[in-house]
């Protein structure tokens, strides 16, 4: 989360859903448009810019931090990465796998 944000006149969600299946996601969005509620998802990492928990009007977060995986192959060189994870998760389990490989990395710079 963002310090910046963390302030008691942040608008705050009414409610953070976080599922454990699939069908959890999809009941959640069809409830939440019965509702007229705006939905924001939070998938694990940074946000920067406080899109995910931040909002003027009223709001739910569905957070999939539940779903996160992380899948490394060495055979193909690739991996597959799920929402929810965070991006430190990833490099330690391609570290895991192999200490003699590089991972290039980006990185955002902030102006405020």
């Amino acid at each position: 989360m963002n310090n910046r944000f963390n302030v008691s006149t942040t608008p705050k969600p009414t409610i953070i859903v976080t599922p454990f299946e699939e069908s959890h996601v999809s009941a959640t969005v069809l409830c939440i448009k019965k509702l007229g509620i705006q939905l924001k998802i939070h998938s694990g990492g940074h946000d920067y810019e406080g899109i995910s928990y931040v909002s003027s009007v009223e709001f739910i977060i569905l957070d999939m931090f539940n779903f996160w995986s992380i899948d490394v192959d060495m055979k193909t060189e690739t991996s597959w990465v799920s929402s929810g994870a965070m991006l430190s998760e990833l490099y330690y389990r391609i570290w895991e796998k192999v200490k003699s490989m590089v991972f290039l990395v980006a990185f955002t710079r902030l102006s405020a």
